[in-house]
This record gives structure tokens, C-alpha cells and sequence, in this order.
């Protein structure tokens, strides 16, 4: 089982998707005795494999990185589709105040396997997933980057689960119904 690297300073940048964890930061953290992390969320596996070209760069230091994984099929769709209708109605109001329309809710595996094939050739020390706990086959594919693997969770039977193939956990909120899982 790959080990969390030692840190100088005990301080990780967090993965933040959508543009604040850039190649920039997570090589500053490194420097200074920390560890940065990469957002892979909403990137595509080209633009991921690019950061990772710049942070090789940029340093040599441990970094990780953050996939999303999707959850697995919905046991209960009908019940999922009213709580995002209910949700989406609460919205409604401030969403009219702000003169915009709601979106359609909609759903993707955000190209998570291409992602882990470019894990596979940066050699990240730790990959981080958040939203799903890796399937076996994920897991295998995951354990190959040589990374140690650490999951979020959002409840005590997702936190035992870590204990049959991640390094560690983090405990998050529930997200509100229709919030990505």
C-alpha cells in the first residue's frame, strides 16, 4: 500500500475545480514544504495531462490530484427526479430575481478513465476522488499510478468502504437534493 508522503510544513492546497488549483499554486506549495493538489474535475484528460506537463515543470516535489467519480446507478430514479424537481422549485424564486433560467439537470462520467490513463503516465503521489468511491475495476486502474488513494465520504458506510482499497478519508456534507454526487 503506497504511503501519504512526509510534508515539511503540514499544509495541502486543496483541489479546487474550475480554475483555482493551477500548476502555479501546487508548485508554491510544494516549495514551501507543502503539498498542492490538481482539480481533474471538469477538465478534460487533454487539459489535465497539460497541467501535469507544467507542474513537472515547475517542480519535483509530491503533488496530488483530484478526480470526480460518478456514482453508480441510481437505485431509485423517480425518487432522484422528484427531490431535483423539489429542489429546482426552491430555486425558482431567486433564480426569476436574477433573471436567469434554471438548466436541465444532466449527468457524465467526466471522462474519469481517460483521466486515470494520464495519472498513469505523470505518476501523481496521491490521487483523491470525491463524489464516488472507486468500483474494483477503478480501484485497480487507481492503484496502478502508484498513488496513495484518498476518498471523500458522506456517511459511515462510505468511510468503512475506504478501508477495502483507499489510504485515508475525509469526511464531507451531504449536498442538497440535485447537488453533484
Amino acid at each position: 500500500m503506497p504511503e501519504l508522503p512526509p510534508l515539511d510544513v503540514p499544509v495541502v492546497a486543496a483541489p479546487m475545480a474550475g480554475g483555482p488549483s493551477t500548476p502555479a499554486l501546487v508548485a508554491a506549495v510544494a516549495a514551501a514544504g507543502g503539498m498542492g493538489f490538481l482539480a481533474g474535475g471538469y477538465l478534460t484528460a487533454e487539459a489535465l495531462d497539460g497541467q501535469l506537463t507544467d507542474l513537472a515543470d515547475r517542480s519535483d516535489r509530491p503533488f496530488g490530484v483530484n478526480l470526480f467519480l460518478p456514482a453508480g446507478p441510481d437505485p431509485d430514479p423517480a425518487a432522484r427526479a422528484a427531490a431535483i424537481a423539489t429542489y429546482a422549485a426552491s430555486l425558482q424564486g431567486e433564480a426569476a430575481r436574477q433573471g436567469v433560467a434554471l438548466g436541465e439537470p444532466r449527468a457524465d462520467d467526466d471522462a474519469v478513465d481517460d483521466k486515470i490513463a494520464v495519472l498513469a503516465r505523470h505518476r501523481p503521489a496521491v490521487v483523491s476522488v470525491t463524489f464516488a468511491l472507486p468500483s474494483a475495476d477503478r480501484l485497480g486502474a487507481l492503484r496502478a499510478t502508484g498513488a496513495a488513494l484518498v476518498a471523500t465520504v458522506t456517511s459511515e458506510a462510505e468511510a468503512r468502504a475506504i478501508g477495502r482499497g483507499a489510504d485515508g478519508g475525509q469526511q464531507r456534507r451531504e449536498r442538497p437534493p440535485g447537488g453533484r454526487r
